[in-house]
């Protein structure tokens, strides 16, 4: 995406945390896409699927507060807090209603903003979203990693190896070893490098695990939503396993599902052409 002129950089200050923005298309109606946590940004997340998504809609992709090159304030990163977010974003840019594409994490701000609301999301995409469950995989031990210090110091351990970064890369994100590059093995170790890589996440994770599920329940309120929906899954995902995304489909009336065969947890990363063309036609859609 580096170079690329037909994406733009904008800065906006949301209640005073600066937040960058990849910017793209000059027609069509608006679409916000949302990343997933970890070391991830909408560079990484979103690189590859901007241009194309910006020959039929504006585009615009912020770098979450935590995340990329906005700021990482000392604040409780929850889910009511993206969400939030997420209003006052579309507020600045002076927008009563955007279609919202969310990955991981941005999948569960997506799922939640449009619950609380829904006359705002014009259609909701949920790419491996969070929040489509009610547990996670393993989950107390989950819970329990996420209290202990072993959580913030993977983030410097992984920073410290390349091909361990790359191992993780390949065992949890991508399905086909042959559709990872080295230069976002690269750029990933990059991130990780930094002094607060992780902060957000970890925040995330202590507020929203408990002991018992997840503090925000999303799942069972999958039929509330209302909206024009598509669910787009990658079948080998470990993190959200692809039964999960079946269940939601179920759940919310109307809904589209696609499943990415063979993919894990990034199916826009792997198969970027594959999943552009799917996302244009569901956008390109009149369900008036």
């Amino acid at each position: 995406m580096q170079g690329n002129s037909k994406i733009n950089t904008i800065s906006l200050n949301i209640n005073n945390i600066n937040v960058q923005c990849y910017t793209a298309g000059d027609t069509g109606p608006p679409v916000i896409l949302l990343h997933g946590a970890g070391v991830d940004s909408a560079r990484i997340s979103w690189g590859e699927i901007i241009e194309p998504l910006s020959e039929t809609n504006r585009v615009f992709a912020p770098d979450l507060p935590g995340y990329g090159k906005s700021d990482k304030p000392d604040i409780e990163y929850s889910l009511s807090f993206y969400v939030e977010f997420l209003k006052q974003f579309m507020q600045t840019l002076n927008f009563d209603q955007a279609s919202l594409i969310g990955l991981s994490l941005g999948g569960g701000i997506s799922l939640k903003f449009a619950l609380e609301y829904p006359t705002r999301v014009e259609k909701l995409i949920l790419v491996d979203a969070w929040g489509i469950f009610n547990k996670l995989p393993y989950h107390r031990l989950s819970y329990w990693y996420t209290k202990t210090f072993f959580n913030e110091l993977s983030y410097k351990l992984s920073s410290k190896s390349r091909a361990f970064v790359k191992w993780t890369l390949l065992n949890s994100l991508f399905g086909d070893p042959n559709k990872l590059s080295e230069e976002l093995v690269d750029e990933v170790q990059e991130v990780l490098k930094a002094p607060d890589a992780g902060k957000a996440f970890i925040s995330f994770q202590r507020s929203e695990i408990t002991r018992t599920g997840l503090r925000t329940n999303l799942a069972g309120r999958l039929s509330e939503i209302k909206n024009s929906t598509l669910i787009v899954h990658g079948t080998n995902d470990s993190s959200v396993p692809v039964k999960y995304a079946k269940q939601a489909h179920d759940s919310i009336q109307g809904s589209e599902i696609y499943l990415m065969e063979g993919c894990k947890h990034w199916p826009q990363k792997e198969r970027p052409e594959e999943f552009s063309k799917v996302i244009k036609s569901f956008l390109s859609k009149d369900y008036s």
